[in-house]
């Protein structure tokens, strides 16, 4: 799904690859109880979404 990012919104795969590996994160814990979260991936996960923001005009 966030590779469709790619044709909507024009970011590259530094950006949804993020989204994806925040995902996964989301599902194992959800699903498994298993919550390990970097600091590391909190950052790249803001810069995804600031340059989603952008590309999106909002």
């Amino acid at each position: 799904m966030f590779q469709s990012l790619k044709h909507t919104l024009g970011v590259g795969p530094e950006v949804w690859r993020v989204l994806d590996k925040c995902h996964q994160q989301r599902n194992l814990a959800e699903y498994e109880g298993e919550l390990d979260v970097s600091g590391r991936l909190v950052e790249d996960l803001i810069v995804a979404c600031e340059a989603v923001q952008v590309a999106s005009g909002l």
